[in-house]
């Protein structure tokens, strides 16, 4: 094997490893655990808002944090992973804020007003929440 061989092969081997590393990191990385985080407290009509006005300032405010939202329930659904989603209503009459539950929350009732705490993965139409959990 010539010079340039052997510095092309380690060269490559470094890379593959590095990345085989990383990779492995990335694999056995701690699940977020939105239960021990604060999150920051608003309402479904105001992070709602926040988002339609002005989306770039509301991602820099809101996106991938702990978010505990407050709101008036407008609907319920099981999701194909049979996971609980919970929609609240929001200034818009056909969108809003909907969070979608690790464990299920048990009963909750349309039209009631509650407060959950989930991790804001952005904004397509209605404010995404994942990771859900019941506050009150």
């Amino acid at each position: 094997m010539t010079g340039m061989k052997k510095t092309l092969l380690i060269i490559a081997v470094l890379i593959i490893g590095t990345g085989l590393i990383y990779a492995y990191y990335i694999w056995n990385k701690p699940a977020r655990d939105v239960a021990k985080e604060k999150g920051i407290h608003i309402t479904a009509v105001a992070i709602f808002d926040s988002f339609t006005n002005n989306e770039q300032t509301a991602n820099m405010q809101f996106l991938n944090k702990a978010i505990e939202v407050t709101g008036k329930v407008s609907n319920v659904k099981t999701n194909q992973a049979g996971q609980t989603v919970v929609y609240l209503q929001s200034s818009d009459p056909v969108f809003g804020v909907n969070c979608t539950f690790k464990q299920n929350p048990g009963a909750i009732n349309k039209g009631s007003t509650i407060t959950f705490k989930g991790i804001c993965t952005g904004y397509l139409s209605d404010v995404i929440l994942n990771e859900g959990m019941i506050i009150k």
